[in-house]
């Protein structure tokens, strides 16, 4: 009996320490969008829903967020694109105008032949001006999609502003990546980065290639984990109003904050929903734990 008694005593005890009873705060950026695609406005805590698990978790605090944005946005100049250069110019400048009025700290890489710094980080409109007029298609390139990717997803951790996103604008053409689609799968699970895509299609083309078919997934998979979005365009004219959406979704996010019992041990799997008929959520977690996945 004695030795029943101590240990119920402990457990209390346990239970009752400073450690047990300390939560972590975590913060997640939600994008929620409507059944038009356009972002829902006047949503609070009590409109989200997080779980960790498959467990419910207590959401602090929710509202529209104004946090400055690091943003890598990956640019397909390889040969296959020459058609479309001046469609996607017109369409990146006033996409960028905007997000850099925004606060919004950009870096263009080309993906043509090999990752290649276009315009380095920077907030001046007009510094990313002069870089798009300078993007043309390469001769006899391919797109190294995947080395983009991991590249650019690398970078962007490495930077403080915890609100990260990348973005890829790019058609279908040839893929001379040679990293394994699981390798960038892991990369961007890792890495907290928010990976969205405006992508060129041909409903009439198949995958010609091994690589074609990865890029295929990692288009598919590390958008939707990430808590980004996917946007096909069938025609090179139509980059513009996909960007234009894509910026909308970036500027009306959400940051919601809830709580995580400190004492359990990370989860493998987290997710958010909202409440709202109609709506959808997608959010990205800040500095997940390794292994996890929104």
């Amino acid at each position: 009996m004695r030795t029943l008694a101590c240990l119920l005593t402990l457990l209390a005890a346990l239970a009752a320490s400073p450690a047990a009873a300390q939560t972590t705060e975590m913060t997640m950026y939600v994008s929620v969008l409507d059944g038009d695609r356009r972002p829902v406005s006047g949503l609070g805590p009590e409109d989200f829903v997080v779980r960790e698990d498959g467990r419910a978790r207590e959401v602090l605090r929710a509202g529209r967020t104004s946090d400055p944005i690091e943003l890598a946005v990956l640019i397909d100049n390889s040969q296959a694109m020459q058609p479309h250069i001046l469609d996607l110019r017109r369409a990146l400048t006033p996409f960028l105008t905007r997000l850099a009025g925004e606060q919004a700290n950009i870096v263009l890489i080309g993906m043509g032949d090999r990752p290649t710094v276009l315009a380095g980080y920077t907030q001046s409109a007009a510094e990313l001006t002069r870089a798009v007029e300078r993007i043309f298609a390469l001769p006899s390139s391919g797109m190294v999609f995947q080395d983009s990717v991991n590249d650019a997803t690398r970078g962007l951790v490495r930077r403080e502003n915890p609100r990260r996103v990348l973005l890829a604008v790019m058609g279908e053409g040839a893929d001379f990546s040679n990293i394994p689609y699981q390798h960038t799968l892991e990369t961007l699970k890792d890495s907290g980065v928010q990976f969205h895509a405006v992508v060129l299609t041909d409903s009439r083309r198949g995958f010609d290639s091994q690589t074609e078919r990865e890029r295929g997934i990692v288009l598919d998979e590390g958008v939707q984990r990430s808590g980004g979005r996917r946007h096909d365009v069938l025609t090179s004219m139509a980059f513009g109003d996909a960007l234009e959406t894509v910026a909308e979704d970036l500027l009306n996010q959400y940051k919601v904050v809830y709580a995580r019992p400190g004492a359990l041990v990370p989860p493998t799997r987290w997710e958010v929903d909202v409440k709202r008929p109609g709506a959808t959520a997608s959010g990205t977690l800040v500095r997940p734990e390794p292994g996890g996945t929104k």
